[in-house]
């Protein structure tokens, strides 16, 4: 859920013509894309630390990252800085981004990060 804060603040400092304009859009979609395995990788190095098998810490953290931006989408849409059409953007934005972990995960070799010895799962 750290994540999804993070990620919540990072929308709220973006100006709205950045979550509305196509272009700045393009560009935001691309990041999240590009972030995907880049967080599978975090999550798999934390899941090592905490003896956890690794795709399961990657779907449950996913699965609480998209409980808490659903909630505050919801609930407290203010903590992402934006209203209307442009809350919705984020939220699009906030679910391809979490399909992309997802979808890393799938593709990101398990054998990226060593894992602690005798640690197997």
């Amino acid at each position: 859920m750290l994540f999804a804060l993070g990620f919540a603040l990072f929308f709220s400092v973006l100006p709205s013509d950045t979550v509305s304009e196509t272009g700045s859009k393009i560009g935001l979609y691309v990041l999240a894309a590009a972030l995907g395995p880049v967080t599978v990788l975090i999550l798999r190095f934390l899941a090592d630390r905490l003896r956890l098998d690794r795709r399961r810490f990657v779907v449950i953290a996913s699965a609480g990252a998209v409980t808490f931006d659903g909630l505050f989408v919801g609930l407290w849409p203010d903590v992402y800085g934006h209203e209307g059409a442009d809350l919705a953007n984020v939220a699009a934005l906030i679910l391809f981004g979490l399909a992309a972990i997802l979808v890393s995960d799938q593709i990101v070799p398990e054998d990226s990060l060593p894992r602690r010895k005798g640690h197997h799962s």
